[in-house]
């Protein structure tokens, strides 16, 4: 016996269908807010690996400042899996973010040139931001001149990878 769709069935079909298009839609314009409106962050970068024979051409990304702060952990030997929290970084007057500290108190007050910056620990490693760019087949050797990543920092503390810089601070 074949199970039978009835009105209500579809209607509930369709009001699920109809809410997983506004979640998404509504995820999308966030996004997009972040990259208008957020507040751009330079941080200097090290490319690992301009290639993935599986997802094309991109780069995998290793930020100094991550590596300083995971060492800054190390020392004091609070560096574990699955933490996460806050550092605090100045920014000069090109944007490009320099450590400060470990923030202990994630309410205390920042001086002007300076942010917060959300971190995790995961598998052993220490992230930021995206630690991947993807870019067009072919690129590989023009990307490869990048030298910061640029981020946009939201009120909220996300950060969303936008593109990379050269030594001169021009987009690629």
């Amino acid at each position: 016996m074949k199970p039978k769709l009835t009105p209500k069935i579809m209607r509930l079909c369709l009001l699920w269908g109809l809410f997983c298009l506004l979640v998404i839609n509504i995820s999308v314009w966030q996004k997009e807010q972040l990259w208008q409106h957020g507040e751009p962050i330079l941080l200097e970068l090290a490319p690992v690996d301009p290639r993935s024979l599986m997802q094309g051409d991109y780069m995998q990304l290793d930020y100094k400042l991550a590596r300083q702060l995971a060492n800054e952990l190390r020392a004091k030997g609070q560096f574990q899996d699955n933490m996460q929290g806050w550092l605090r970084v100045s920014l000069d007057e090109q944007q490009r973010a320099a450590f400060v500290a470990l923030e202990s108190d994630p309410e205390a007050p920042l001086l002007q040139q300076q942010r917060r910056l959300p971190f995790k620990v995961r598998q052993g490693e220490l992230q930021l931001a995206s630690q991947a760019f993807f870019f067009e087949e072919g690129q590989a050797e023009h990307f490869s001149q990048g030298r910061y990543g640029e981020l946009r920092l939201g009120a909220d503390g996300e950060l969303m990878l936008v593109g990379l810089r050269d030594s001169q601070l021009k987009p690629l």
